[in-house]
């Protein structure tokens, strides 16, 4: 022990205590964050790559918001976001769509069309608090290098959105999953995840384009049971889904497409020990659905669907991963089959979302 027992009037000299800890321990191996502007100058001087300092809470959420004005007036902005965010910043991004909407509505805004307006990008390792881009609108493109939370995409409109994984440390990149309710009632827009999702994800999809692009870490062995442990999405995939295509590159967890009544979802198969059998044993018991392989249709899809899963690997300098999805692509009938209700039970292009 460093202190020692004085009397009342006694004293203590406490500086030996309150020497910098650099002085007696080599903190260099120590993954610390440091100032934006250090990261790159470390990692050119051969130091330890270091991870830049946070942004200050709902910091992120204010400098989207007051894009606001320059968008709606129809410049298109750029915003790059170096620091990461985290969980204190909710629903980034939906203040600004929301601004847009009103535009269009009340005044003479930009049209809403494929055109970006805004994109936001967030990387050095960021985890987008809860509702990341909810009632996304046509205009808004937002990428995230490293991940989100629950409820990414709720109700969106149009737009894009897209987590995938940021680089760690050594450089590998890691991460890129979701949580909870991905997608949920999503009517148009584009949604692309490179890693895995929980539960319920893309429930109630009504018109959207998905990808979900985690994969599984070994073959599949279903004999050991709890499938959801597993699984690249934790069960309920699909569920009262209305609309949309969506494609999953990896394993499409337990009690998938209940209740799904229309829009087609494309399965991967022929790898990780995943074929015919193994995604219908995936299906909710009762889920008045179909296990079919591909038609015209599907075809056109899975192309259109990985294209633009594409363009978000090129965007984040993952060529290796692009040769993979294009060869995934080139023989579409042997790497995918598609679910598809029994029959449409209600007009798609109605939501009641």
């Amino acid at each position: 022990d460093l202190l020692e027992q004085v009397g009342a009037k006694g004293s203590i000299d406490l500086a030996p205590l309150i020497t910098p800890l650099e002085e007696y321990l080599d903190l260099e191996p120590l993954d610390l964050p440091v100032a934006a502007e250090e990261v790159d100058a470390r990692a050119e001087a051969g130091l330890v790559v270091a991870r830049p300092i946070r942004m200050e809470a709902k910091q992120a959420s204010a400098e989207i918001a007051a894009l606001a004005p320059e968008v709606c007036a129809g410049r298109t902005i750029t915003s790059d976001f170096p620091r990461p965010t985290d969980a204190n910043d909710r629903v980034l991004g939906t203040e600004l769509a929301g601004a847009i909407a009103r535009s269009r509505i009340f005044e003479e805004g930009p049209e809403p069309n494929e055109e970006i307006l805004a994109r936001l990008d967030f990387n050095g390792g960021s985890v987008a608090g809860q509702g990341l881009g909810a009632f996304n609108a046509y205009g808004v493109a937002i990428r995230v290098e490293g991940g989100a939370q629950d409820g990414v995409g709720k109700t969106m409109l149009g737009g894009t959105i897209a987590v995938m994984k940021g680089k760690g440390a050594n450089g590998v990149r890691l991460n890129g999953s979701v949580g909870k309710s991905f997608a949920y009632g999503a009517q148009r827009g584009k949604l692309y995840v490179q890693g895995s999702a929980d539960s319920r994800f893309c429930i109630r999809l009504s018109g959207a384009d998905v990808v979900l692009g985690g994969e599984p870490e070994r073959e599949i062995d279903d004999s050991r049971g709890s499938l959801a442990d597993r699984a690249n999405a934790k069960g309920f995939a699909f569920e009262y889904m209305t609309s949309g295509r969506a494609l999953v590159l990896g394993d499409l967890g337990p009690w998938a497409c209940a209740g799904m009544t229309g829009g087609r979802v494309y399965v991967r198969q022929n790898a990780f020990g995943i074929d015919r059998e193994a995604i219908e044993r995936r299906l909710g018991e009762g889920a008045k659905v179909e296990l079919k392989d591909l038609d015209a249709e599907g075809l056109i899809d899975v192309d259109e669907l990985l294209r633009g899963y594409c363009e978000e690997l090129r965007a984040t300098g993952q060529d290796g991963e692009v040769e993979r999805m294009e060869e995934l692509a080139a023989d579409a009938t042997s790497n995918f089959l598609m679910v598809m209700p029994h029959k449409v039970q209600a007009d798609p292009s109605i939501s009641t979302e």
